[in-house]
């Protein structure tokens, strides 16, 4: 445990005291800092003063220059030319068009539009309309416009260019287009309010101008007298209203359109976006403000803070007055003020400074080493680092505790990762022993567990790592029931008599106490006693606290213990499962056997000789605990798919078996046309044929058939090869016919009956083939017995229309043995049974591999295999051993009702060529030879008879082409 720092210094008060003077120039600086955050506040305030009083002063101009042009459309509306219908008749008022729009030089355009669609209008040919008109001409000075709505839907559109004296200068246009002044919002909002009405401020779509229209609808609605005007002045107003030189003003409207700024010529009829405009704060802000939402407080251009104003114009209007202003002009008053009463805090703080220096030498030198060391605790850091003594008493007891909780939680942490780090019980019964000890520390200890109703004796040991001889402790004993009842640890005086006889040998010449630490759970669940035996009184030394330490030390070795107990279990629990469906699936079918139960034996010890490989291709090859398990999983569920193959396909020892062998039908028929036969020697007798004659027949008949069902009786057993003639005589014999005269379709269960659903029933009695494919023989395949389309395990395999073919004919064709093609595609798939099965199941990560392992023992080094065709290359070691071990307990298995066991020099030669020929590993299958390992399962497994060979020299494979 760590050493105390010395109690050295004065109190943290004296300190304090001394701290007060600092307090006075922190006082003078807050005063400064909220003296001039105030100030700062009014400039803001009277800023945005400013900013609304040019705001309304805009709003006024705008009024003021309205006022004229909405008693202008006022008259217009209620002239004579609303009352006017033709075009012909409008263009007499030309004239007095022209007057009012000389007598009020602001106005662009005047018109008059009707509800039938009609309108006229004269505009002013400016500068901006000449742009926007380049066919005036130079000597235009007037535009006028009639437009005339037609029956087609589309308007008459009359353009006339006039000098001085209002004649034509250019002739006049005429053009068909779609326009109706109805659809203008001036039109709609003078209609709306039938009366006046006047725009917001915008940019003429004719010239690109700011202006506004004006509106007036006359008192019979018979027309809207219309009139632009152009507002010359906004960008006047704004540059003499700007706070400062450097501050930028500017009108937009809600989609950002700059109508006037201090940075644009409002005569440029290019209408420019405020993000767009030439660069200028303004345009910095247009990059950051977007439509519909709020503008930022603050922006950045040219290296300086901008500050930023909005405001929208007084009387409802959605346009808005933006304003940016340098961040220094905008508080270079109150900095001003700021500057000249800086001397004071400066004074404050030239007086105090010598004692700060002497504070911050004294104080934070210290408390900056003993922060350095938390975060290194923090960051689990636990290298050695002394502390520098400090004058203040209450840091040096923290920076003692400090380097004391360092010490602890790094022993603690040690401690732990060792108990977490074991996988074996006895080793973790060991470790936690030995931490424990080291902790009190401790000369002796030994621990407890439970076994049923007493504690049992797990590890002891004493000074020289020796066991002691510990006995059961019954929970009875009053020791014990003291210890448990308390919820705290129990200090015994090292006294004999007051000791167990279980645990005296705990009792060294130098013990003076034992401690007793139960072992429980969050349940409170006893899981066993440790008993630590030390040369000191605990209750007399200042590491009383190490009691505590330890007992938290023992909590988690409990929850450890009883984790690793668990986990024993349950891996037990599932090696017993994995065994017992093993066990089921060899069970199921005499077929099988032993198999699922001897390969694993023989995969271990192969992998394993390639794990104690120094030479050759395997040096390098190394198996871990999780490939050690995975490999037992793997090899004892190799064959787990072969639970949804169906028994009588497994136990198929002829063509005609299924649940039974159908050989027995076939041999009924033989009987009843041999019946036949004699029931036609006495219908001729009967008949008054001649009797030699037909008792020859007769015989030659029964012979006839005889010999043809002995050949049928061959033929079902499979164990001959047929040749083409062998079904030619096959197919002569299924032409015989017998007569059925009892229905076929009594006493069929359900599935029968659904399989002859749609196929109609012959009239009895009727005439059949002596051996039959009948369409109720054909079985077909269901979506759920067919390999997904996504192909997502990468089976490589022909998959047969048929679920299962039972015609007669068709099964006693099969050429060798005695399955079809769908019995062949269903034994085989027991492996992609295997894949699915092994790949649904939640393996953890280091199992992950179980499903390649168990599901590669039929692929093939030179990619024949199945049911994926991997090459020796694509395949782990691992799944190469599953495959030897796979063949050759098949091949020297006595328990297979259908073959007979083959000796070890046949069972080796075949596996030779296997390997030569790329089905098998060759270097593997050397190893398999060199390392005895086919010899020691002879020894165990196989008869006398079959281990007649002696060196597996001879049977050593030649170089491969398929090596990998």
């Amino acid at each position: 445990m760590p050493q105390l720092l010395p109690k050295s210094g004065q109190s943290l008060q004296v300190w304090l005291t001394v701290l007060i003077s600092v307090l006075v120039l922190a006082t003078a600086a807050a005063l400064g800092f909220f003296y001039y955050r105030a100030m700062q506040s009014q400039l803001t305030l009277a800023q945005h003063n400013l900013f609304r009083a040019t705001s309304t002063l805009i709003t006024s101009n705008i009024e003021q220059s309205g006022a004229g042009a909405a008693a202008t459309t006022n008259l217009l509306a209620h002239s004579a030319l609303a009352e006017t219908y033709s075009m012909e008749e409008r263009v007499l008022y030309t004239g007095q068009l022209v007057a009012v729009l000389r007598g009020n030089p602001a106005l662009q355009a005047v018109y008059m539009a009707y509800p039938n669609g009609d309108f006229f209008l004269l505009r002013r040919l400016d500068d901006a309309a000449r742009q926007a008109l380049p066919d005036a001409g130079p000597k235009a000075r007037w535009a006028r416009q009639l437009v005339q709505q037609q029956p087609d839907g589309v308007a008459e559109q009359r353009f006339s260019f006039l000098d001085d004296a209002l004649n034509s200068v250019q002739p006049e246009l005429v053009l068909r287009r779609v326009y109706d002044p109805r659809q203008r919002p001036w039109y709609q909002q003078a209609v709306a309010s039938h009366g006046a009405a006047a725009t917001e401020p915008y940019r003429f779509s004719t010239t690109g101008l700011i202006g506004l229209t004006y509106a007036h609808q006359n008192g019979d609605a018979s027309a809207v007298a219309g009139a632009d005007l152009r507002l010359l002045t906004l960008g006047t107003i704004l540059r003499q209203n700007l706070p400062s030189a450097a501050a930028q003003m500017a009108i937009v409207n809600t989609t950002h359109d700059i109508l006037v700024s201090t940075h644009t010529d409002e005569r440029d009829p290019r209408p420019v976006k405020l993000g767009e405009s030439t660069p200028s704060a303004l345009a910095t802000l247009g990059t950051q403000w977007h439509p519909g939402t709020p503008p930022p407080a603050v922006i950045e251009w040219q290296g300086q803070q901008w500050h930023v104003a909005v405001s929208a114009l007084p009387g409802g209007s959605h346009q808005q007055l933006v304003m940016v202003m340098p961040e220094h002009e905008l508080f270079a008053a109150g900095r001003a003020v700021a500057e000249r009463a800086a001397w004071i805090p400066l004074l404050i703080l030239l007086l105090m400074l010598p004692l700060g220096w002497l504070l911050s030498r004294l104080l934070s030198q210290p408390l900056r080493q003993l922060v350095a060391a938390s975060g290194r605790i923090q960051s689990l850091d636990f290298s050695d680092s002394s502390l520098p003594p400090s004058p203040v008493r209450e840091l040096n007891e923290l920076m003692a505790a400090s380097e004391a909780m360092k010490v602890t939680i790094r022993d603690f942490i040690g401690l732990s990762r060792d108990m977490v780090a074991e996988n074996a019980l006895e080793q973790l019964l060991g470790t936690v022993l030995q931490s424990t000890m080291h902790a009190l520390p401790a000369q002796r200890g030994g621990l407890w567990l439970m076994d049923g109703a007493q504690l049992a004796p797990s590890i002891s040991r004493d000074e020289h790592e020796q066991p002691l001889q510990l006995g059961k402790l019954p929970l009875d004993d009053a020791l014990l029931l003291d210890t448990l009842a308390a919820s705290a640890p129990q200090q015994i005086a090292a006294n004999p008599a007051l000791i167990p006889v279980e645990m005296r040998s705990l009792l060294g010449e130098d013990t003076r106490q034992l401690i007793l630490l139960p072992l429980r759970l969050e349940s409170q669940e006893l899981l066993g006693l440790l008993v630590l035996a030390s040369s000191e009184s605990i209750a007399h030394t200042q590491s009383g606290h190490r009691i505590n330490y330890l007992q938290a030390l023992v909590g988690f070795a409990a929850i450890a213990i009883d984790n690793r107990r668990l986990a024993s279990a349950l891996q037990q629990l599932m090696n017993a499962l994995v065994e017992l469906i093993a066990g089921a699936i060899d069970a199921k079918s005499p077929y099988t056997g032993g198999h699922c139960q001897r390969v694993p034996e023989l995969a271990q010890a192969l992998a394993e000789a390639a794990h104690q490989s120094q030479q050759g291709p395997f040096a390098g090859f190394q198996l871990s605990a999780a490939d050690r398990e995975a490999l037992y999983i793997a090899s004892w569920l190799h064959d787990c798919g072969k639970v949804t193959t169906p028994e009588y396909v497994v136990d198929k020892a002829t063509k005609l078996e299924t649940l039974y062998d159908r050989i027995h039908e076939i041999r009924m028929r033989f009987e009843l046309l041999k019946r036949d036969a004699d029931v036609a020697y006495w219908q001729g007798l009967a008949a008054g044929e001649d009797a030699a004659r037909l008792k020859e027949q007769c015989q030659q008949q029964k012979a006839q058939l005889d010999d043809d069902f002995a050949f049928v009786a061959r033929c079902n057993l499979g164990g001959e090869f047929m040749d083409d003639a062998d079904l030619a005589r096959l197919q002569q014999i299924a032409g015989r016919r017998w007569t059925r005269t009892l229905d076929d379709r009594l006493g069929l269960g359900p599935m029968e009956q659904a399989r002859l659903a749609g196929i109609a029933a012959p009239s009895l009695p009727v005439e059949e083939n002596l051996l039959a494919d009948k369409p109720e023989h054909r079985i077909a395949r269901s979506g759920a017995d067919t390999l997904p389309a996504d192909k997502r395990w990468g089976f490589k395999v022909k998959v047969p229309e048929l679920l299962y073919h039972k015609g007669e004919l068709t099964n006693l064709s099969v050429r060798r043995g005695t399955l079809t093609e769908e019995e062949r595609y269903k034994i085989n798939a027991h492996i992609t049974e295997t894949i699915k099965m092994l790949h649904a199941l939640p393996f953890p990560a280091h199992l992950a591999h179980v499903p390649e392992i168990a599901g590669g023992h039929h692929e093939r080094i030179d990619g024949k295999g199945y049911p994926r065709g991997l090459h020796g290359h694509e395949m782990s070691v691992l799944a190469r051993v599953m495959a030897i071990a796979d063949v050759f307990e098949a091949l020297t298995a006595a328990d297979r009702p259908y073959k007979p066991a083959k000796p070890l020099s046949e069972a080796l030669q075949i596996m030779r060529k296997m390997a030569e020929d790329g089905h098998l590993d060759p270097e593997l299958y050397q190893l398999f030879l060199d390392s005895g390992i086919w010899r020691h399962y002879a020894g165990r497994y196989l008869a006398a008879a079959q281990a007649d060979v002696a060196d597996s020299h001879a049977y050593r494979p030649r170089q491969s082409l398929h090596q990998h």
